[in-house]
């Protein structure tokens, strides 16, 4: 009577430690898939749809990153800026009823008085007039054009 105890003890022993394994394998197995669709990579592809791709090699490898938005310097060496003269860069307006602020939405050069450190101040970049953006005029509400909110669908971008 007692080895058919044991032997009944034993065989619950054994099929709950095959079904912690198994349990144990399939959250391995599951893991795994997870991990061998997801690879992180700096170009698109199917399974990560970034948009962090570089630039061309040639020219990202030897140009600085605004290079095509702003005009580079010749001479690109650090400046002797200080904390206390990278200041005046800031643009600070005084408050009025024109409706003016500290936020400029077109700067002429990205040194905008606030460089960490203050030497790369007007380094690498030269003072380039900026694009302003094109606004259409809204079309009239009586028109026969299809409409995104405001705009007509067919003038939109």
């Amino acid at each position: 009577m007692k080895s058919i105890i044991t032997k009944g003890y034993d065989l619950k022993f054994f099929i709950n430690l095959f079904l912690i394994i198994l349990v144990v394998f399939l959250v391995f197995i599951f893991i795994g898939a997870i991990k061998v669709y997801h690879t992180e990579t700096f170009t698109p592809n199917m399974n990560n749809n970034n948009q962090l791709v570089p630039g061309k090699f040639p020219i990202s490898d030897t140009q600085p990153l605004l290079y095509g938005s702003y005009n580079v310097k010749k001479n690109t060496n650090v400046t002797k800026n200080n904390d206390y003269n990278i200041w005046k860069q800031y643009p600070v307006y005084p408050s009025s009823y024109k409706q003016e602020t500290n936020n400029k939405r077109v700067w002429t050069t990205p040194d905008n008085g606030t460089c960490s450190p203050a030497e790369f101040c007007g380094t690498p970049y030269e003072k380039t007039e900026q694009k302003k953006d094109i606004v259409s005029n809204p079309i009239p509400v009586d028109s026969k054009v299809t409409r995104i909110n405001w705009w007509a669908a067919n003038n939109c971008e």
